[in-house]
């Protein structure tokens, strides 16, 4: 009986040190997308306004109209084709995606670098990485099932990407003042509560993938594009919260 449970305790401790492989290299492929977002974002950024401070046409057209809904239908999209693909996709062809979709991910956030105060920029970057860091953190360790949570989280960001778009199509109906504050602020909420499901999830991953390194990986890089999209959202709500001040 001893030997059966000593048994039982190794096989949990090789499988904690397992995990804890799989969340540091899911993390590791994140900090390495950020890296690629952040210099597309800062050399892209560079060309946005001209030497008189007139925003170039080019992008006016990304970050608005067309621009605006290729991003917000194209992620879920790709998200769901690559996510389907998965099984029988290269490790390789995890990598371009994650890296090509952190691309993405700093052309959109150059109109950041360039026209918002870098000081403000950098302060709310670390309140996001320490929110991020936290609610990760939560979902990681948490013994409580935060499906339920995080499918209403879902919808819920759902509907604060609809608002924000009707919003930007239809000037008149542009959530103002305090309204844009609250709006902002149940988006944030909803972001958080996705961010912990999400790394929860990543654990379930991991010990449906024992055995198989190269599903392991694949589940990583993928993993590491959603919480990085979950960051970036973070952020971009920080920074429609406290950038202006």
């Amino acid at each position: 009986m001893n030997n059966f449970r000593g048994g039982d305790v190794a096989m949990q401790g090789q499988a904690d040190v397992g995990l804890r492989h799989f969340m540091l290299g899911t993390y590791k492929y994140m900090i390495a997308a950020m890296a690629v977002a952040a210099i597309v974002a800062y050399g892209v950024g560079t060309q946005i306004v001209d030497a008189n401070g007139n925003i170039a046409s080019w992008a006016r057209v990304l970050y608005s109209g067309p621009g605006l809904l290729a991003l917000i239908f194209g992620i879920p999209i790709a998200f769901g084709i690559v996510g389907s693909k998965l099984q029988s996709m290269s490790i390789g062809g995890a990598r371009v995606f994650l890296f090509g979709f952190a691309a993405v991910m700093g052309l959109w956030l150059s109109a950041i670098a360039a026209l918002k105060d870098p000081m403000i920029s950098v302060r709310i970057f670390f309140m996001a990485s320490a929110m991020f860091a936290g609610l990760s953190l939560l979902g990681y360790t948490t013994k409580k099932d935060l499906s339920g949570i995080g499918k209403i989280c879902a919808m819920v960001f759902i509907g604060f990407i609809a608002v924000n778009v009707l919003g930007a199509f239809v000037p008149a109906l542009a959530a103002t003042g305090m309204m844009d504050q609250v709006i902002n602020l149940v988006g944030l909420a909803a972001i958080a509560g996705i961010t912990a499901w999400e790394t929860q999830g990543l654990k379930r991953i991991y010990y449906a993938t024992v055995g198989d390194a190269a599903m392991a990986e694949k589940y990583a890089v993928y993993g590491a594009a959603g919480l990085l999209l979950a960051f970036i959202n973070i952020f971009s709500i920080l920074m429609s919260l406290f950038g202006n001040d």
